[in-house]
């Protein structure tokens, strides 16, 4: 079977698209996401994106961007710029009752940011492993028991990034948090 090629390489909005799957990857987002300074990534209600940005300044001093790098990352924001590439995303645990949700934790958000995203190994890893035409989705896992954490005011979240190619997929684990309620990476309004 062959793989799904895109036919507008900068084309970023994959939603406008009825045949594309949401998280599909153009040319122009995988070189986005190589070339990101910083890359956030957030789930909430029914929306999931990765947001790429190039910081507009380097050593203190006022970033010239190329047109190449303006094309990559076509959103301004004051200095920076920005590529915001929609994915799916869901994010599973327990909610207050102590019922499990794989899919969707009601009322949930998830944020993380990785900062210096060209020295940070696991990202350039994945980043060097993505495609053109690869589906991109967030899982996030809400105070993952995995470890006994002794401290009850700690909770484990983790952020892994499946990739479908075709009929493959991978999985892997990007971030892995353990904090108290106020600062994690998962929150919940019923929580």
């Amino acid at each position: 079977m062959a793989e799904h090629r895109p036919i507008h390489p900068d084309h970023t909005n994959q939603q406008s698209l009825d045949a594309d799957p949401v998280g599909l990857l153009y040319i122009s987002d995988v070189q986005a996401l190589r070339a990101a300074d910083t890359v956030a990534l957030h789930t909430g209600g029914n929306a999931a994106w990765i947001r790429a940005c190039l910081s507009g300044a380097l050593f203190g001093e006022p970033r010239i961007y190329t047109s190449r790098q303006q094309r990559l990352f076509p959103d301004a924001d004051q200095r920076d710029r920005r590529r915001c590439i929609t994915v799916a995303g869901e994010i599973s645990g327990f909610d207050t009752h102590g019922h499990w949700h794989e899919h969707q934790l009601p009322d949930a958000t998830a944020f993380t940011v990785i900062e210096c995203a060209q020295v940070h190994d696991v990202w350039r890893s994945i980043a060097a492993f993505l495609r053109v035409g690869d589906v991109l989705r967030l899982h996030w896992r809400a105070d993952n028991h995995a470890d006994a954490l002794t401290d009850p005011d700690l909770y484990r979240d983790e952020l892994s990034i499946d990739v479908q190619r075709g009929q493959r997929r991978w999985r892997f684990l990007l971030d892995v948090q353990i904090r108290p309620t106020p600062v994690r990476m998962i929150s919940a309004a019923s929580a």
